[in-house]
């Protein structure tokens, strides 16, 4: 989407339904919560690697488009809730690191929450530029959200007044980190383990990166020689089954950091001549489907720069003979002839 968008008085919408989505129902959302018409069809980013469509919509009246980015911020289709924001520089990819000391990240998040729960929460502690509760592709909401704040005092003010909050607690963290600490994936998948080795050894082997709270091993159907199976690391404090063995709090953000260091010190460990590891963090089935398909539009958008059309070459020419005069410019995969 154009940056030019933001002197037109556009507001990009996020979190979208996939399900039975329509421009219709776009515009009749912002009739019905927002009470403005729309000027022309809402534009639908329909990406269908991501677990929500985007979109962009445009208001030309200056007064109706305030109006409409406050009412609209945070607003229902289909009963799912969806995030709408106004143009903002600062909100760029290249400009979000200035605003590093405005974002908290948001713990322990209640999951009967909506955005605007969160909000509510939150704005006592000053002026927000941007929220969200994360959420799964089902619009069920992962227990954690991201906050950024219009100023750096109102982060602080966050981070120190919900320290003891029982629905929501801010920390302060650098952008850069985001990606790692919000996927809060504690849970890892390991593949390519010989069949020789025993439950005990395989804990031996992930368990100097952290305490394991459960690990199941299966056999592989395909390649009997060798097992796969998943790894979960938490805090001391969780035993399975329970919350706590202590009166001290489970620390969330433990589990991931040991899951993360087992991938970095075990993924590509040689096993045998033949075998190595291979070590990743669990994926939700349709997230690992959505992955699929990003890989398989990566590797063809990848190989549209490959392809060469040719034509006007001798009739008794075959695919070998075009592998033949073309392979001594590189390696060729594939060739076509159609007569």
């Amino acid at each position: 989407m154009s940056q030019s968008f933001g002197d037109q008085n556009y507001i990009y919408l996020y979190d979208l339904p996939k399900d039975d989505l329509s421009s219709t129902k776009i515009a009749h959302a912002f009739e019905s919560q927002g009470k403005v018409t729309l000027n022309g069809k809402p534009q639908i980013r329909r990406d269908l690697t991501r677990p929500f469509y985007s979109g962009i919509v445009q208001i030309k009246d200056a007064q109706q488009f305030s109006d409409a980015a406050e009412a609209m911020r945070y607003f229902q289709i289909n009963g799912k809730w969806c995030r709408a924001l106004k143009f903002d520089k600062q909100l760029l990819g290249s400009n979000k690191e200035k605003l590093q000391n405005h974002n908290v990240f948001v713990r322990t998040v209640n999951k009967e929450w909506s955005h605007q729960d969160l909000h509510n929460k939150f704005s006592a502690f000053g002026p927000i530029k941007s929220l969200k509760i994360s959420m799964n592709s089902d619009h069920t909401s992962r227990g954690y959200g991201f906050i950024c704040f219009q100023d750096e005092e109102s982060a602080h003010k966050s981070v120190q007044g919900s320290q003891n909050d029982p629905d929501a607690i801010a920390m302060k963290f650098e952008v850069r980190q985001q990606r790692n600490i919000f996927s809060l994936v504690n849970n890892v998948y390991v593949k390519n383990i010989p069949e020789s080795m025993s439950d005990q050894e395989v804990n031996a082997l992930f368990a100097p990166y952290g305490n394991i709270e459960s690990m199941v091993l299966s056999q592989n159907p395909n390649v009997k020689e060798v097992k796969f199976g998943f790894v979960c690391y938490s805090d001391k404090n969780k035993v399975k089954g329970t919350e706590t063995t202590t009166k001290e709090p489970v620390d969330k953000a433990y589990g991931p950091a040991c899951a993360q260091k087992a991938i970095d010190a075990l993924n590509g460990k040689k096993m045998s001549d033949t075998l190595q590891l291979y070590v990743r963090a669990a994926m939700k089935k349709e997230d690992r489907q959505n992955e699929k398909v990003r890989e398989t539009l990566r590797y063809k958008q990848s190989k549209k720069r490959c392809n060469l059309y040719v034509k006007n070459f001798p009739s008794d020419w075959n695919e070998e003979k075009l592998a033949e005069v073309f392979g001594q410019f590189g390696e060729t995969e594939k060739g076509g002839i159609k007569i």
